[in-house]
């Protein structure tokens, strides 16, 4: 009996201990791994969206890793050393990864201070032209640059892929050694906004505009047209004074294909519940959108995403109807166990009963029949034996009334004929 009772609580002790695992990976929080250019806003926005995260006790972390630019981000997700990754659109894109969310939409400013003569882009061969980083961790327009040459028919490299810091850009304007300036990023950016008015300072400058953004943005699906709208730097006067076509690129969080598009779509989820939250720390929140799930889109969208965005999401029965179908399978199978290693466990103890009973019965004839004082010793240490060490020890099930009584009686029985038989050993030793 205490074998069984032994072997229903470990068996009831697993069951315990395998619920309380799969609560504890249930209720454990997600912890996603993301690369993003170091000292940029794009690294304070994930670092505040985590704070967010954590504050909520929402089942979503980000374990932000800072890297030197976009293209190490990139290159760290297509490693598979993190799951996501910060790059810009027009980047070639890692071929294990695609768009969870839009981070923010840039434009090419491209402006020439009063008085240099350019009145547009194709006046920018051979003039003196800067490229202005808007954000920590740019590597410069790149991608973007090249298209933008290649349309007007520039020689490479007449917009510089070095870029130089916006304090730089006063000094080297009052000196006259720029022409021309071009800078990539958010058209409300503190750093773009400081660039435009350090050209406006000896009048309204010449805002260029890339006519043909329409048709590179055919050519390039990462790239986009767009406009500069009048007055979208401040205004009295307007800068710039009119509405400017341009060209621009989207910033990117990407996920790795190898995430669960649970995971993807949960991230989603919780990056547009705590956007607002996150803005009060971070404005460029404002800027997160979601991604177009066409099918022939350029950059392609997570499933997970796609999922969430077009409400295709799985239900959890759908989502996890084979773990409790194999779940059930396996404690119903562990319980079918259980029941035939107690059932075996009993069926042993019964054998041990009748085992008892005849040894019982088998003493109470030998008794009968011994010759003298130390048979009759050994007999009744035997009847000792079966109470002390096989009933004591619970060998056998708990016995039910008449089962009880037969081996009460039986042991009784023995115990009577051992007296009876030492009592006539006894008498014949002193007759003889």
């Amino acid at each position: 009996m205490r074998r069984s009772l032994s072997l229903a609580v470990s068996i009831g002790a697993l069951l315990i201990a395998l619920t309380v695992f799969g609560l504890y990976f249930i209720e454990r929080p997600t912890v996603l791994r993301v690369a993003v250019a170091k000292g940029g806003e794009s690294q304070k926005l994930l670092a505040a969206l985590n704070q967010e995260f954590t504050r909520d006790h929402t089942d979503m972390r980000l374990r932000v890793i800072p890297v030197a630019d976009m293209r190490a981000a990139a290159k760290a997700i297509e490693d598979g050393g993190v799951d996501l990754a910060v790059i810009r659109s027009d980047a070639t894109p890692p071929p294990n990864a695609a768009t969870a969310l839009i981070l923010e939409h840039q434009i090419l400013v491209v402006v020439a201070p009063r008085g240099s003569g350019v009145a547009s882009v194709a006046d920018l061969n051979g003039k003196r032209v800067v490229s202005v980083a808007v954000e920590a961790g740019d590597e410069g327009a790149g991608a973007l640059l090249d298209a933008v040459e290649q349309q007007f028919a520039l020689p490479a490299q007449t917009l510089p892929r070095k870029t130089v810091e916006p304090a730089e850009l006063s000094d080297r304007l009052a000196k006259g050694e720029i022409d021309a300036v071009v800078a990539l990023g958010r058209f409300d950016s503190p750093h773009m906004l400081q660039v435009v008015r350090a050209l406006a300072r000896e009048g309204v400058p010449s805002f260029l505009a890339i006519g043909d953004a329409a048709a590179m943005a055919k050519k390039d699906r990462g790239l986009e047209a767009t406009a500069l709208l009048r007055g979208a730097f401040g205004g009295g006067p307007s800068l710039p004074p009119e509405n400017v076509d341009t060209i621009g690129v989207t910033l990117r969080l990407v996920a790795s294909n190898d995430l669960a598009n649970t995971v993807v779509g949960e991230l989603v989820r919780q990056t547009l519940a705590h956007r607002a939250a996150v803005a009060a720390k971070a404005r460029v929140a404002n800027a997160i959108e979601t991604p177009e799930t066409d099918k022939d889109e350029a950059l392609p969208t997570h499933p997970g995403a796609a999922a969430f965005i077009d409400d295709e999401e799985e239900s959890f029965l759908d989502r996890y109807s084979d773990a409790i179908y194999l779940g059930a399978m396996a404690v119903s199978l562990m319980a079918s166990l259980g029941a035939t290693l107690l059932s075996r466990t009993t069926v042993r103890g019964y054998e041990q009963f009748d085992h008892l009973l005849e040894q019982a019965l088998g003493i109470l004839k030998t008794a009968r029949e011994a010759q003298d004082m130390d048979a009759l010793r050994q007999l009744e240490l035997q009847i000792d034996e079966i109470l002390t060490n096989t009933l004591a020890s619970g060998q056998i099930p708990k016995l039910d009334g008449h089962q009880l009584a037969g081996l009460t009686l039986a042991v009784e029985q023995a115990r009577l004929a051992i007296k009876d038989r030492r009592r006539a050993v006894a008498d014949a030793a002193a007759r003889s």
